[in-house]
């Protein structure tokens, strides 16, 4: 569904013409999710996805139960930033619509831990069924957000 994947890249396009100064400052990644995560609320509230709330490090929401800790390979998990509803609905479990990990390019640590993460949140087996899951890079050569990869759950089209 492109319609999510331009809800992320509008919320970029606004972050990359008016928050250059946190990249290149190099604040902390929290710093730069939280206001992508503005910008996705944003761009939300303007699309048939408004009624889904931005979460930046939200940790909750696992085996069915909405006060217990996301875990995946026997550890507790907290993701960067997420696009669900909150609490879950009686008939349908937890809606969750997108999650973003996000790295700087200059990561000591690299990618692949958080795009694992998201391959496994966007995986049935798992049981949080994250309909896409997003790779966001900041990219601090050139001081800007940059989309580096996609996941997605295997029943979105």
């Amino acid at each position: 569904m492109e319609e999510i994947r331009n809800i992320l890249e509008t919320a970029i396009n606004k972050f990359n013409e008016n928050d250059e100064y946190l990249i290149k400052n190099d604040l902390s990644e929290r710093c730069i999710c939280s206001r992508l995560a503005y910008y996705i609320q944003q761009t939300l509230m303007t699309s048939r996805y408004s009624e889904y709330i931005v979460d930046v490090e939200y940790n909750r929401g696992a085996k069915g139960k909405d006060k217990s800790p996301k875990v995946l390979h026997d550890k507790k998990i907290v993701v960067d930033l997420i696009v669900h509803k909150r609490g879950q609905s009686e008939y349908y479990g937890f809606d969750n619509l997108f999650c973003v990990e996000m790295k700087k390019s200059n990561s000591r640590y690299g990618f692949d831990n958080d795009k694992a993460r998201l391959k496994d949140m966007t995986d049935y087996d798992y049981g949080y069924n994250y309909k896409f899951g997003y790779m966001v890079i900041a990219d601090m050569k050139n001081k800007i957000l940059v989309i580096e990869s996609e996941f997605r759950l295997d029943s979105v089209q």
